[in-house]
């Protein structure tokens, strides 16, 4: 099971895949070849906006999207960042209060509390 924890303001949710579903997207996302900087800019933005919606508003295809976005994060972190932004495990997304970026931290921490 892999965990992505996001934190947006007021919004704070806690998203959890199956291993076998990430591997089938992160397999299926790698195999189209994206450009990685691109599709992790992506990904912060499909969270940041469906951060703001109500749960009401999201929509099947909205699901889809963060799903793959959060697998991707997960995945990004876990092995294409560098060494010294690596995280071996589950992550926290973290956005700044102005927008402007997000922390990600290990979190190792947040699931012993």
């Amino acid at each position: 099971m892999i965990t992505v924890y996001y934190k947006s303001g007021s919004a704070q949710w806690k998203y959890e895949l199956e291993d076998s579903e990430h591997d089938y997207i992160i397999k299926n996302v790698l195999e189209d070849k994206p450009d990685m900087n691109e599709m992790f800019e992506d990904s912060l933005e499909i969270l940041r906006d469906i951060s703001a919606m109500d749960e009401d508003e999201m929509e099947e295809d909205d699901e889809i999207d963060q799903t793959i976005a959060v697998s991707f994060l997960w995945h990004y972190f876990n092995n294409l960042a560098e060494d010294g932004d690596r995280i071996e495990g589950d992550i926290v997304l973290i956005e700044d209060e102005d927008g402007t970026g997000v922390t990600v931290l290990p979190a190792a921490g947040i699931e012993a509390e």
